[in-house]
């Protein structure tokens, strides 16, 4: 039993290595294709802005030092807002998207808290509040995956006419990905109509929001929009709306990707009793009448070895315990019955 559980801690953490191994192997080659794919518009924007930055100091006369804190402090003003009116980013439907940011481990960034009270609270506000988001949506995936999972077992069973239907795991896998690549494209409509984005940004944003990677590069203002004002509702009118519909793509979107999580580790679980299943088909089929008839033969002839052995068994024990009564318990292991 030792040699086998210390097989088994053997096994598993050879896995986990090659596991790691393989997950270093890929983030060195999306690596260098992100080099390779940012490198020269990176160098480009630097040479624009160093252009830009030449042209400006030269403008308005200005050390280095000027510049900096000049862009430093317009950089604010712009990203704020301060620069026309005051706007409270720290309403309560502001509070409320910083907040769902922070649980879902979004971090869009687009506001921070800066004091230390703020701060400190927020440590707090996620402690509790990423556990109890991931627990709803394990709850919410799995339920969306068991749902796909018992339609296409009754879809199989119905139309098909499978009693057992085949790979159901990796069937839910596709649906749930489908599913998540509708999301996907309606959000990113969504986002190109309200927020005047291209269709691919706002698939962009939605995959990398519903992911949780959650950048900060682009950030949807949906309150912002002018195509609300047709409707007349007002500005506590717009923000109700603009949160009904962000909340409901983001939960959609969240729940949609933790079921095409459970339902790929299904799937992986799945495969990996495949090529068993298949050898064994195969060695099957692949005999022919006389092998299966022998085959069969060969059971019948060990059965009847058992009965035999364990009628000698039983007779023995007979000849060593001649004082036991008859309605005593036999004494052999269960592995003999």
């Amino acid at each position: 039993m030792t040699a086998t559980l210390k097989f088994q801690h053997t096994r598993q953490s050879f896995r986990l290595f090659i596991l790691l191994l393989i997950l270093v192997l890929y983030t060195c080659v999306c690596a260098v294709v992100f080099n390779s794919l940012e490198v020269a518009n990176d160098k480009l924007q630097y040479e624009i802005y160093q252009g830009k930055k030449k042209h400006y100091k030269q403008k308005y006369n200005m050390s280095e030092e000027d510049f900096i804190e000049f862009i430093t402090d317009a950089n604010v003003l712009v990203k704020r807002g301060y620069a026309k009116s005051y706007k409270n980013y720290w309403n309560f439907y502001h509070a409320f998207w910083f907040t769902t940011t922070v649980v879902t481990t979004m971090g869009f960034g687009h506001i921070v808290p800066l004091t230390f009270g703020g701060r400190l609270f927020c440590i707090f506000c996620a402690l509790l509040g990423i556990p109890l988001n991931l627990v709803v949506l394990k709850t919410v995936g799995e339920r969306i995956n068991q749902y796909i999972y018992n339609t296409i077992k009754h879809v199989e069973k119905k139309y098909r006419k499978r009693r057992h239907p085949s790979h159901v795991g990796i069937k839910a896998a596709v649906v749930s990905f489908l599913m998540m690549v509708a999301v996907l494209l309606v959000g990113g409509a969504s986002d190109m109509i309200f927020d005047g984005w291209t269709f691919f940004d706002g698939v962009y944003f939605n995959f990398i929001a519903y992911s949780t990677i959650g950048f900060g590069d682009l950030f949807p203002r949906v309150e912002e929009s002018s195509k609300l004002d047709k409707l007349g509702l007002g500005e506590n009118g717009k923000r109700l709306f603009a949160s009904f519909v962000m909340m409901t793509f983001t939960i959609l979107g969240l729940s949609v990707t933790s079921t095409v999580i459970c339902s790929i580790l299904n799937a992986i679980d799945e495969m990996s009793h495949v090529p068993a299943t298949w050898r064994t088909k195969s060695t099957d089929s692949n005999k022919d009448p006389g092998s299966v008839k022998l085959r069969s033969l060969n059971k019948k002839i060990s059965k009847e070895k058992m009965e035999i052995d364990k009628q000698e068994l039983n007779e023995k024990s007979d000849k060593d315990l001649p004082h036991e009564q008859s309605g005593e318990v036999s004494h052999f292991p269960k592995s003999f019955c």
